[in-house]
């Protein structure tokens, strides 16, 4: 049914605009991109027309959004910096631009058109209150993540060196983003990238000390340490020296000092990737024991979140001091207590990634009693439940609070098969096995795949079933060496079984391992976890 003609004359702008939002927040983009042509004239105005290309920006209909600035234009209606930067914002969204190339022209189409923008205003009104380089921000970052980097450069040195459209704090933070999102594919070009952020920011100083207008914020600091963590050992002398100015984290200090700005859970995890990245690992492990004695206003414990701290698991994999396993084991140990008794919450709390690392600990540590330790804490099982002496036909399972009970992965078993076969001793071999049997190969194999992955989720689970796979074999065939008598006779029956299931899984006979697993056992393994799994 078709609105009166008498109603529309009287459509207001604002009133446009909430009907607009209101379809596209129902899904119907094209919808409203057909009350917007056909409302009346006086119901529109530039701000209606910047609504609706917002809602096609957010719903990725980026060709759309295009149109809709040049059909704009059209009817007479003419861009504000408002339009330029909500298309650059939009557009800056788009994560691979090798399938966007339409989207990267038009990005270049509208820079030009907002070039013209600013000259005609300047002509004009030298201090109009639209002149404003905000929207070159997301441009310059839709260039870094393009991988046009001197292009960047390009748009940094077209800009004024005084007055109102000098490079602001905004603009020198979506340089050093930039800078760290370049692909360089040699040494030499990372430590070019690095100097350039070197560079950037003696410039960046410059300019606040001359214009006033802005002062580096914690943003701005974390850009610059984020593009030089991949250049030399000056840059990452030069790096961690702003750390200890403005976050107050000191290299080979037991505690830390108040620095310019309070340490952010964002600014800290920038730091911990500069440690390691650099390859200054111990610095890792350091600095979160300096946030764990830091006042609460300067950013004290209460900001380590689960991130944090598996950079600090990463690091001391690297390092791999004696007792790795049982420091991994009570780094573990100390978020789950933080996450009940402290004030970091659900933030904290250990996730599969943060088990596979803290298992891969135990496996490069050979430390047997910690990888039973990070089962039993991470599945809700009794690891003791399958040892020699202590089988049990059905063993305990702790029923935990949402989230606390995770089903064990291929990466997570793969890496506990190998921390047993570590310690050379077979009661450990035939214990793992035992909960490998128990839990499925198929079920560790195929967990979350029915669930939407990016490809290099699937990748890497492909990557780490190969490890499962060849894992279980190396198991097997230890227990079943001269003549099966490290093995029960029938136990030694399930044990081949398992390791023709992981042959044919090495061999690629079964692409798509789901569909092997016994559909009753499969739904009884997932249901078990589903209530208390993230």
């Amino acid at each position: 049914m078709q609105t009166p003609k008498s109603e529309l004359r009287l459509l207001e702008p604002h009133v446009l605009s909430a009907r607009l939002k209101k379809l596209c927040d129902d899904g119907k983009i094209d919808g409203a991109v057909d009350m917007l042509k056909n409302a009346p004239l006086d119901a529109q105005n530039t701000p209606v027309w910047n609504t609706l290309i917002w809602e096609t920006l957010k719903a990725k209909r980026y060709q759309l959004a295009y149109q809709l600035f040049v059909d704009m234009k059209r009817r007479g209606f003419s861009p504000t910096t408002r339009t330029f930067q909500t298309l650059f914002n939009g557009l800056s969204r788009i994560e691979h631009w090798p399938t966007h190339p339409k989207q990267l022209t038009n990005a270049r189409s509208l820079y030009e058109a907002f070039q013209r923008h600013l000259a005609s205003l300047k002509r004009h009104d030298p201090q109009h209150p639209d002149l404003s380089v905000d929207p070159l921000a997301p441009y310059i970052r839709i260039l870094g993540s393009a991988g046009h980097y001197q292009e960047i450069f390009d748009v940094y040195y077209a800009m004024d060196q005084e007055g109102l459209l000098t490079p602001n704090q905004y603009i020198f933070t979506a340089m050093f983003q930039a800078i760290a999102a370049a692909k360089n594919d040699t040494t030499e070009g990372s430590v070019k990238v690095a100097a350039d952020a070197r560079m950037l920011w003696s410039q960046m100083m410059k300019a606040s000390s001359k214009s006033k207008s802005f002062t580096p914020d914690s943003h701005l600091v974390s850009a610059a340490l984020g593009a030089l963590a991949g250049g030399n050992a000056p840059d990452h002398d030069f790096a961690f020296r702003l750390v200890a100015q403005y976050f107050g984290l000191e290299v080979d200090r037991p505690v830390s000092r108040p620095g310019m700005f309070p340490l952010q859970p964002e600014s800290l995890a920038v730091i911990l990737r500069l440690c390691n990245q650099s390859q200054n690992y111990a610095l890792a492990t350091q600095f979160i024991q300096q946030v764990k004695r830091r006042p609460a206003d300067t950013g004290g414990v209460s900001i380590l979140d689960r991130a944090h701290m598996e950079e600090g698991l990463r690091a001391d994999l690297m390092i791999r001091e004696p007792g790795l396993g049982y420091h991994a084991i009570e780094t573990l140990e100390w978020m789950l207590r933080q996450e009940i008794t402290g004030a970091n919450g659900p933030k904290i709390r250990p996730a599969s990634s943060t088990y596979n690392l803290v298992m891969q600990a135990c496996w490069r540590s050979g430390d047997w009693d910690s990888a039973k330790r990070a089962f039993d804490l991470m599945t809700g099982y009794h690891s003791h439940d399958f040892m020699d002496g202590s089988v049990a036909s059905s063993p305990r399972f702790d029923k935990r609070g949402p989230g606390r009970n995770l089903p064990p992965n291929a990466e997570f078993i793969s890496s506990m098969l190998r921390a047993a076969l570590a310690t050379m001793n077979r009661a450990n071999v035939r214990q793992v096995v035992r909960i490998v049997d128990f839990l499925g190969f198929d079920n560790v194999l195929g967990f979350g795949m029915e669930r939407k992955e990016t490809s290099k989720i699937v990748k890497d689970r492909a990557f780490f079933g190969t490890k499962l796979a060849s894992a279980v074999v190396d198991a097997v065939d230890t227990l079943l060496e001269e003549g099966g008598k490290f093995a029960r006779p029938h136990e030694a029956h399930r044990w081949k079984a398992l390791a023709k299931v992981a042959k044919a899984q090495l061999a690629g006979s079964d692409s798509t391992p789901t569909t092997s697993i016994k559909a009753s056992r499969h739904r009884e393994f997932e249901k078990s976890h589903s209530k208390y799994a993230n």
